[in-house]
This record gives C-alpha cells, structure tokens and sequence, in this order.
C-alpha cells in the first residue's frame, strides 16, 4: 500500500524537476495556473487506487480531519505563489531548492496520510477542490477602491482651493479699498496741512523781523528754524540802490566750473564771457575770494564745495538765460536754476523714457532739459513704451490714455526732487507727494533740498558808489542810440522805395538770405527791390542764395538741392554797383574750413543737386521725436526729392518695398529718444539712420548707408 501510494508522488516530482531544469521561470508562474491538470491527475491516481485496493474506506470524522489538512497544506502553497510572481528575478538555484523543498514536504505528508488511514480509499468524489476565484481579483478589486478613494480626496482638495481663492480675492479687494481711502485721506491731510503753512506765511509775513525771531529762538524746535529760515526774505541786488536795466550784472564776479570740459564749441564760453561783461559783470578764471557767484552745472567738485563753504552763489546757466530775459538779477526760483546733485553726465533716470502734457512754452522747454539732464529720454508723444508721464493737471487724453495704459502719472515735483538729490523718488514714484496737481509754481524746488544753496541769497549784493557812477556816465549817449534804433528795426518790406527796373520773371533773380543779422538783412532787401529783385516765398522758389560762409540752417539746407547760385553778399554790392545783376562766377561762395570739416567740395554738390534730386523715387519714415523737428526734415527732403510717410511702415511693407523694384525703397530716420518705436526694425536686422542721413546727406548731396545707421 505505501509503495503504491507513493509511486504517483515521485513520477510527479520527476515531472516537476524535469519541467524547473528546462524552463526555471515558467514552472514558478504555471503552478497557479497549471491547478486544474494537477487536481485531474490526483483524480486519475486515486481512481487506480481504488481499483487496487477496494477494501479502503474512510469514515466521515476522518474524511473531515483529512479536508482540513488538506487545506491547511494548500494555503502556504497559495500564499507562496504570488510572493514568487513578485520576485521573477531570483536566482534559476534558488527556485530550484524552493520547489524541492516543496515536493518533499508533499511526499511527507503522503506518507502520513497512508500511515494514518491504511485501511481507507480515497473517492474522486471526496477530493478537496481549489478556490474558484483567483487571488488577483481580489487585488484588482482593492486597487479600483483605493483609486475611487483618491479621486473623491482630489475633488474635496479642490473644492478647498477654489474656496480659498475667492477668501484670498476678497480679502485683497478689501485691502485695495483700504489703501485707496488711507491715500484720499493723506491727500486730504497735505492739502489741510499746505493750507496751515500758507496761512502761517502770510501771518508771518505782516509782522516785523524782531518779533519774528524771538519766538523761534525760544519755542519752536529745529525743524520749526527751518521753516522760519524758508520765511527769509532773497535778495539779488541791495533793494536801496538802483542798478540800471543795461547792467543788471554789476558787482557780480563769476567763475565758470563744469561748461568748459563739455563745451565742444569753445567759441561759446567766450560769447558767455561777452554777454556778462556786456551787461556789467566780471569773469575771473578761477574761483578768488572776490567772486560772488559759480557758474556750475553739478554739486560734485572741490569747486562747488569751496564756493559753498565761502557762501558764494552756485548758480547754473539756465539761470544765466532767465536773467538776461528779464534784465535783472534775481534769485533763483526754478529747480533748473541750481546745480545737480550727481556728477557731470550721471543719469539717474537712464531707465525711463518721459512726456509730459498740460505745460507749454517756456515750461514745457525746462521740463526737456531736465529730462535731458537727468539722463532721461524725451518724447512730445505718448506711446506704450513711456514709463512715466509729468503732468500739470489730472486731465486731458495724455492723462487719461497714460491711466488707460497703466502708465505712472506725476507732476513736476518728481522730476525737480530727483535732479536735486531725492533719488528716493525714482523708486517712490506712486507716492501721494507727486500725485497732488495744478500746483502753484510746479517746477519750484522742495526747499529742504535747497536751503544751503539759498543760504548766500539771503544777504543783499552791494554796488560800490564808485562802480555805479561809472557806469551812469555813459549812460546817456546809449539811450539815444537805442532811441534811434526802433525806427530803423521798424523798416518793412512795404515801406521800401519801388523798384526802377521792372524785369520778366525768367529773369527776376529769387533771392533767400541766411547767416545774417536783421538789420543787415533790410539793408540788402532794400537794394534788391531797387534792382528789380524779389524775396523767394520758400526755398522751392528760390535761384540765388546769399551766405557768407557755410552754415547747416534750414534755408541753407532746403535751397542747396534747388537753387542755381549760392553767392556772397559782395555780388549784390556789386549789382549795386552797377545798377543791374552781374555774372555770378566771380562771387560763387567759397568756405575752406566747412568744405574740410564735412568733407567735400560745396561746387560740386551744386553740380550734382542740379543733375538730378539726391532723394528722388525715395521715401522716408521719420519718427516724431526727431530733432532738428519734423516739419523742418521734411521740408528738406522734400526739397531734394524725396517724399515723407505719415504712417510708420510695417516690416510686411517694408520687405514688400526692398524686393520689389518697381517700388520707391524706403528709409527710416530716428533719434535716440525714438529707438523703442523702431524696435521690431532692429529685431528683424533692418537699418534706421540718425538725421545726419539727411542732413549731411544733402550737405554733400550724397547717399551714406554705412556711416550713420544705429547699431
């Protein structure tokens, strides 16, 4: 019975090791799948028992012990299987001793069952069945839980953070709401407090001197002096003496600091030194104790400090020009009438490209310079590319379109600070200070920034009685001469004698003047119309161009690509002369000097002008902000051929035009202040010139690509 029992446990068992010797891996995969073949062969084995021993029978309480060792045999093998499914990768020895292992323990256990129950066949009826449902199944069933469990915690997530989204919108719309109600209020709050000033000013103001000082001296702290120091009166002159209007300069002695090592024209400085000596100053080459006043552009020298400490007046030329308009010297009022507070060329405002709109005139031309001198591009339009826009009142399309396009919109005052030293206000450009418009002078100086430079003006300037009357002697004769001096300014056109020729207009020369003085002009217009002359309207209409030497006007450069004759004023004397027009050749105008500063030879661009225009079939783009100004460049080119375009040309028309030879090539001009209109033109490698495309272009009435494009 036993060697019968186990004959079936060792033929399986060579079949197990023959299978792991050929194929490791499959055998360890196919023994959950393989089941059903071993469970119809432990059928077939125990049919044959049966055959060969049909004395064998089990009882039912042992049949029950039998299933439940059966089953306790099976569940390691089930549970051994997947952990070797998830480890394909062990070593072909290993697998080998782990299935040995196994059949061994099957033979055991063979053993004891037929030890136990000798006497009892086993029925296919009664063998122990497998479990129907896979082990993977259930995992898949886990896994499809655990994936519905996550996609419900994703959905809950978010939920949670859109709601916490519109908590963070809420919340940042109540904090705008905030920030605009402190700013109406700190707005509200200056406005009270200027208010305050102004009425302590004029309280201050009707008192007299002494009862002024006594209660600052004794009540009011340091910034309450500062105040009262501002309350100071300025002065310019001795209010007691009379200086006259002619030499509103005298008893001032000036030294000049910064000018001189940027003036590329030296001949400037020298007119500098005629209009103060003209107008009864002094100019000393350097700084002596009997100077009075600095002529300085900047407060960083060993010249300005020195002059500060000796309490000498720093002022700049931009007050120099004011005072000769108004004949008379006055303090300065004017945040450009003092010197910076960086170096010579240092551009705080490098990074920002300015308009401006509501200011006009005079002030529209100091906030230029000041952009100028501040490093700053200048534009008269309002592009996306501004980043900031100075404004005189809170109106106007600059206004609202800057507001529109999220551009910072300030007043003057933000400018003023910044050339004075305030360099917080490049980053405090939102600050309530500089939104406060329609301001009472708006390029006035915030005084703290200038009380030391205010410090010499508050002492009067004397005149000696000996200065004086020197200057009053000769006083007399002057004023009769400026007497005569309007009748002759007043000489017109109409008032000159008719002309005692009359000629054809094919021979009627067309004259322009350029280079000289008024006066002079009515002189030689006079005798024109004598000899039967005209003034040209306009350079399209002129013949003849009278210069003495080469000069870049408007009138040189629009009638050199038109005109038959450019001569000198010894020509007209001539004609005079003779009382009729003479041959031109012998006064054809001459200029060395220009001829080799600009390169060529003024006869031949004559020459060349009257082949043909230089700029014919040509078209130009000029941005706006070009200088010398629009309407002049055009009147240049237009009188040399060329047309202007009034729209900026894409890169789509422009490729169009250059390939195209049949349509006219079109050159753009800009300037500095307009490289962030021409940038698409650079990214796509396209030329822009300057104005000296144009300029010197139809001085030499030539056509330069290679010397003045922007890299």
């Amino acid at each position: 019975i036993l060697q019968s029992l186990s004959a079936p446990t060792k033929s399986l068992e060579q079949q197990v090791n023959h299978s792991q010797q050929g194929h490791p891996n499959v055998v360890l995969f196919s023994q959950v799948k393989l089941t059903p073949e071993t469970h119809l062969l432990q059928q077939s084995h125990q049919a044959q028992q049966q055959q060969h021993h049909p004395l064998l029978h089990l009882q039912p309480q042992q049949l029950m012990q039998l299933q439940q060792q059966q089953q306790q045999q099976q569940q390691p093998q089930i549970s051994q299987q997947p952990f070797q499914q998830q480890q394909p990768h062990q070593f072909p020895q290993q697998q080998q001793q782990q299935q040995q292992q196994q059949v061994h323990q099957q033979h055991q256990f063979s053993q004891q069952q037929q030890l136990q129950f000798p006497q009892q066949p086993l029925h296919a009826q009664q063998q122990l069945h497998r479990p129907q449902q896979p082990l993977q199944f259930q995992q898949q069933h886990v896994l499809q839980q655990q994936l519905q469990q996550l996609q419900q915690q994703q959905q809950q997530l978010h939920q949670l953070q859109q709601q916490n989204l519109q908590q963070l919108q809420q919340q940042q719309l109540q904090h705008q709401q905030q920030q605009l109600q402190q700013q109406h209020l700190q707005r509200l709050h200056q406005q009270h407090q200027q208010q305050q000033m102004q009425n302590q000013a004029a309280q201050h103001l009707t008192q007299t001197p002494q009862a002024l000082q006594l209660p600052v001296a004794a009540q009011q702290p340091q910034h309450h002096q500062q105040q009262q120091q501002q309350l100071q009166p300025l002065f310019g002159h001795d209010p007691a003496v009379e200086i006259p209007e002619e030499y509103f300069l005298l008893g001032c002695v000036f030294a000049i600091a910064d000018y001189p090592e940027q003036m590329s024209d030296k001949q400037l400085l020298a007119t500098w030194k005629r209009i103060i000596q003209a107008h009864g100053g002094t100019v000393d080459p350097t700084l002596t104790s009997r100077c009075t006043h600095l002529l300085c552009e900047s407060q960083v020298s060993n010249m300005y400090a020195q002059a500060l400490r000796e309490r000498k007046r720093c002022i700049t030329a931009h007050w120099l020009n004011a005072i000769l308009k108004k004949k008379k010297m006055v303090p300065p009022h004017r945040a450009l009438h003092f010197p910076v507070a960086f170096p010579p060329g240092g551009k705080p405002c490098s990074q920002h490209i300015i308009s401006v709109t509501g200011f006009v005139d005079s002030d529209r031309d100091d906030l230029k310079l000041m952009a100028y001198l501040a490093g700053a591009k200048y534009t008269g339009y309002l592009c996306r590319s501004n980043t900031v826009l100075i404004c005189k009142e809170a109106s106007g399309l600059k206004y609202e379109k800057a507001k529109e396009w999220r551009i910072p919109c300030v007043n003057a005052q933000w400018l003023c600070d910044i050339l004075l030293g305030n360099f917080e206000a490049l980053r405090q450009i939102q600050h309530s200070r500089y939104t406060l418009f329609n301001l009472q002078d708006p390029l006035s100086p915030s005084q703290h920034l200038v009380l030391n430079l205010l410090d010499a003006w508050r002492v009067p300037l004397k005149v000696s009685p000996e200065l004086l009357m020197g200057v009053r002697l000769p006083l007399k004769p002057k004023q009769n001469e400026s007497s005569l001096q309007p009748s002759s300014k007043r000489a017109r056109i109409e008032d000159l004698p008719p002309p005692t020729k009359k000629l054809t207009p094919e021979l009627t020369p067309m004259v322009l003047f350029t280079g000289f003085e008024p006066m002079q002009v009515q002189q030689y217009i006079k005798k024109l119309y004598i000899l039967g002359g005209e003034v040209a309207d306009s350079a399209q209409k002129c013949t003849h161009l009278i210069a003495s030497k080469v000069t870049r006007t408007v009138k040189f450069l629009t009638a050199i690509s038109v005109v038959k004759h450019i001569v000198t004023p010894e020509w007209l004397e001539e004609c005079f002369k003779c009382q009729k027009f003479v041959d031109e050749q012998n006064f054809v105008l001459r200029d060395a000097e220009a001829e080799v500063l600009f390169c060529f030879s003024l006869e031949e661009s004559l020459k060349r002008a009257q082949v043909a225009p230089l700029f014919k079939g040509k078209y130009f783009y000029i941005t706006p902000g070009i200088c010398p100004s629009l309407s002049t460049m055009k009147a240049i080119v237009e009188c040399a051929g060329g047309k202007v375009l009034s729209k900026q040309p894409s890169f789509r028309k422009l490729m169009e035009h250059k390939q195209n030879k049949v349509l006219p090539e079109i050159i753009l001009i800009s300037c500095e202040n307009d490289l962030h209109l021409c940038r698409e033109y650079f990214a796509r490698g396209i030329d822009v010139h300057n104005a000296e495309f144009v300029l010197t272009g139809v001085l030499t009435q030539t056509l330069d690509y290679e010397s003045y494009p922007f890299c």
